[in-house]
């Protein structure tokens, strides 16, 4: 729970900095989102920057991060109790990444226009990177056991 909280703190802050330092209110994002998922918005122009949609999109967005940490979190405790099946952990990790970047840039493109895929790149990479330093921490065994695979040097 405590790596999905992170990494929704992460997203959070970075679109609030990025909303500001384009000239907006650091709430366009999520009144935005919450506009076009609850009330129907789809011109961006038209954005009010009210309670009740940040709010409604925050409550879904958290939601969906403590999911996807949790989701996390078994994964990497299953990839600490069996090492054989760390590739395939790896591999649905990244594909379910993948994904979701795929599913908010095909929603977010039109709202936000030709920076979207940026945007969304580096807060998505941001969060993962938080929540992949969160999860790594909480298992030393594993981070231990990551350490000793050898990365292409060569022996004597």
């Amino acid at each position: 729970m405590y790596a999905g909280l992170l990494g929704y703190v992460t997203v959070v802050v970075l679109f609030a900095v990025i909303n500001v330092v384009a000239g907006r209110s650091p709430f366009y994002t999520p009144a935005m989102f919450g506009s076009v998922l609850f009330y129907g918005l789809e011109d961006p122009r038209a954005v009010e920057i009210a309670p009740g949609p940040v709010l409604a999109y925050n409550m879904v967005h958290v939601l969906a991060f403590v999911a996807l940490g949790l989701f996390a979190s078994w994964l990497v405790a299953k990839a600490e109790e069996y090492p054989v099946a760390r590739f395939a952990i790896l591999f649905v990790l990244i594909f379910v990444a993948a994904h979701i970047y795929a599913a908010l840039l095909l929603f977010a493109q039109p709202l936000l226009a030709g920076a979207a895929w940026l945007h969304i790149g580096i807060v998505s990479l941001a969060a993962v990177l938080v929540m992949g330093w969160y999860l790594l921490r909480q298992h030393p065994l594993l981070r231990q056991e990551l350490n000793k695979i050898p990365m292409g040097e060569e022996g004597d």
